[in-house]
């Protein structure tokens, strides 16, 4: 009931603000709405003034066509069905002589991405605004499921189910499939205010309101051997607040501000019917689900102007996490049932703070030297309780007992830099950035960060830039010990790469040229080599190569061409062994990527307009794992995507004219894991049978268009 009530009041506050508020700020004008329709120009004009009084916007409507079902396609447009949509979009704004205004902006109404935004009221006064958008993602692609109750708290199977030991057995498992998109909508609603009061006083207030609901796959254990991977339910609820009173005076600023965040889950478990054959106390199975949570912070930070030449900020924040659902009982299973756990529930309570001790200090020593300086400090005091814990591995046999732990960290940041103007076409600059981080219940208690970097730019008149980028950095940690939580413990020898020493070396080179005054090049090349030298196992080496190259030529006022062309390399090597004394493996990954585009925009005539955009990209990953056996390398992972655009807009008259667009998009991919293997492709593992989108898509889209 308690949700019900939620909903109905979140529904009829979206369906009726997008009305109420141009009518609220309509009550703060003038009487007289004929002055309002008139053009007026201010007296002597100027960036900031106003250029038009009244109304004034353009509306487009009309339809979009798409070619096919594809949930590739339709992923974030929700363009995912053939057929036709409602085009709807538009831009509408109001101003008057005295400052108030109204701006309202609307983007694919008819679709499940649709977007509306508006804001208004009075220069130096106030402002209110109101937020909508849909957001449609898909997670899966030919996911298919014999699970009935698909989006709910509970799976059941067919009444004709035959359970067996493996998938190939389940003989009802083909009849009963049905396709499962696992989609979730996003949707978001934002309010806001801001009100400038006693002259040097504002207060802004913002809420947000974010919905999640649809499914997700979700891996489940059963045995040792036995897994499904099930729809999960997604019911998610996010309501934000965030608050902030603001001073400004002449050389200084002070902000007191307050975040609340409050998350809900509308499903605590998920329960579902076991597939395969087992004892009747093990036909069902529960997990839990992501519970309930509450996050707070306050915050106060400022800025001040010692002088001209030195300025001061800074920032003091202060919150709580806190998570105190009810726990569930260790199992399902009623063999144990008489396991009791340590407390009701988690009681969960994490402390944060983010002080910048000296915040940011600016200094400018003399005209040709500037010099920056940096501090900031995080902790993350992490007051949960301890309790020892006996965990029901997949509902069937409990694990020897565990305990907690609640890690909490403190971390330091300092920075500082100088920069130089040595002469007028050169300019140099230079710094350091300490970076220190202390742990607690965590292998490494202490690391240390220490990075070198210096830069110089080279202007070449007013046709070319070139700039270098040097960058170094070493991180040292404490001794690695391994803890002993009773649950499974990591090779000795292993290191995880966040707190491995490293020694890392980046580089970047940047050309800007001009050789026509209509005609720019920009070419860039970025290259970083991370060494993990000091581990045994773990990450060993990873290097980055980037390459790209821009192009853009205006060919006199009406024609725009542009061109550009990256390429992305990386590379990994890893080591690892089984067990203690066994030979170890090594894995190398090469990924590739390549991205190239070409685009015009141009003005055919006085009324119409063309425009063209070409997208190509490719990718290819590799890897290759080197044991004793000499397995041969897997596949190579390939995703290839092309998409071309094309619009054409042309005014009949000065209130109307019409647009005209066209997408194609082609995509392909190949994933070893999943494409070919289907529902049943492993005999102790009943999947969703996903497999990478393919799809050729055409959209069109008509509209006609109304300014006024």
């Amino acid at each position: 009931m308690r949700k019900y009530a939620r909903k109905t009041v979140a529904r009829k506050i979206v369906l009726g603000l997008p009305a109420f508020l141009p009518i609220l700020l309509l009550s703060f004008q003038s009487p007289s709405l004929e002055a309002a329709e008139t053009e007026s120009s201010p007296p002597h004009p100027c960036k900031q003034c106003i250029k038009y009084t009244g109304w004034r916007g353009e509306l487009d409507f009309g339809l979009g066509y798409v070619s096919e079902d594809s949930l590739g396609f339709g992923d974030y447009r929700g363009l995912e069905e053939e057929g036709y949509y409602a085009a709807v979009d538009g831009d509408v704004h109001f101003r008057d002589l005295t400052g108030r205004y109204f701006d309202l902006y609307a983007r694919d109404l008819g679709y499940d991405s649709r977007q509306l935004d508006m804001r208004g009221g009075k220069q130096g006064v106030f402002e209110l605004r109101f937020g909508w958008q849909e957001i449609p993602k898909f997670r899966g692609f030919g996911a298919q499921t014999p699970f009935l109750g698909v989006g709910s708290e509970y799976l059941t199977l067919p009444e004709n189910w035959v359970r067996s030991n493996t998938t190939s057995g389940m003989t009802e498992l083909a009849n009963s499939l049905a396709f499962d998109p696992l989609k979730t909508q996003r949707k978001t609603l934002d309010l806001g205010l801001t009100a400038q009061f006693l002259g040097n006083w504002s207060y802004r207030v913002d809420f947000q309101r974010q919905e999640k609901k649809g499914t997700r796959s979700q891996g489940a254990g059963l045995f040792f051997s036995n897994a499904s991977i099930l729809p999960a339910p997604v019911d998610f609820t996010t309501n934000q607040f965030d608050m902030g009173l603001t001073w400004a005076g002449k050389r200084a600023q002070v902000n007191l501000g307050f975040i609340g965040s409050y998350f809900d889950n509308g499903n605590s478990s998920l329960t579902w019917d076991n597939p395969f054959r087992s004892k009747s106390e093990l036909d069902t199975f529960r997990l839990a689900l992501e519970p309930d949570n509450e996050y707070y912070q306050f915050s106060l930070s400022g800025a001040f102007v010692v002088s001209p030449r030195v300025r001061l900020s800074g920032q003091a924040a202060m919150g709580e996490m806190s998570q105190n659902d009810p726990f569930m009982p260790y199992s399902i299973n009623p063999d144990f049932s008489d396991l009791v756990l340590p407390r009701t529930s988690l009681n969960g309570k994490v402390d944060t703070s983010t002080f910048n001790l000296m915040g940011k200090l600016s200094a400018r020593l003399n005209s040709r030297l500037s010099f920056t300086a940096r501090a900031k400090l995080n902790e993350r005091d992490n007051k949960t309780p301890v309790e020892t814990y006996t965990p029901v591995i997949t509902d069937l046999v409990a694990s020897s007992d565990r305990i907690n732990r609640p890690y909490s960290y403190e971390r330091q940041q300092y920075s500082a830099d100088l920069r130089f103007r040595a002469t007028r076409n050169l300019r140099l600059s230079g710094g350091a950035r300490q970076d220190n981080m202390d742990r607690t219940l965590q292998a490494v208690e202490t690391t240390e960060e220490t990075t070198w970097w210096g830069e110089a730019r080279v202007t070449a008149g007013y046709s070319s830039q070139i700039r270098f980028k040097l960058e170094s950095s070493d991180r040292s940690n404490s001794d690695y010990n391994l803890l002993d939580d009773g649950g499974p413990v990591d090779h000795p020898l292993m290191r995880k790469f966040y707190m491995a020493d490293r020694d890392r070396k980046r580089a970047l080179i940047e050309l800007d040229f001009a050789p026509l005054e209509a005609f720019g090049i920009n070419l860039s090349y970025a290259h970083a080599n991370s060494d993990y030298k000091e581990s045994a196992l773990g990450l060993q080496e990873s290097d980055e190569q980037s390459y790209s190259i821009n192009l853009n030529y205006a060919v006199g006022r009406k024609l725009n061409i542009y061109a550009f062309f990256s390429l992305d390399d990386i590379d990994a090597d890893m080591r690892n062994a089984e067990k203690t004394g066994a030979t170890p493996w090594n894995a190398k990954t090469r990924d590739r990527i390549n991205t190239a585009g070409l685009g015009l925009s141009a003005h055919i005539s006085e009324k119409s307009s063309i425009g063209l955009d070409l997208l190509s990209s490719e990718s290819k990953g590799d890897i290759s794992v080197q044991t004793a056996a000499e397995e041969d390398p897997f596949d190579p992972l390939r995703t290839d995507l092309k998409n071309i655009k094309v619009h054409f807009d042309h005014e009949i008259n000065e209130h109307w004219g019409y647009k005209l667009y066209a997408e194609y998009e082609e995509y392909s991919a190949r994933d070893w894991a999943i494409d070919g293997l289907g529902v049943d492709g492993f005999n102790s593992v009943l999947t969703m049978g996903q497999q990478t989108p393919q799809y050729q898509t055409w959209y069109f889209r008509v509209q006609a268009s109304y300014r006024f």
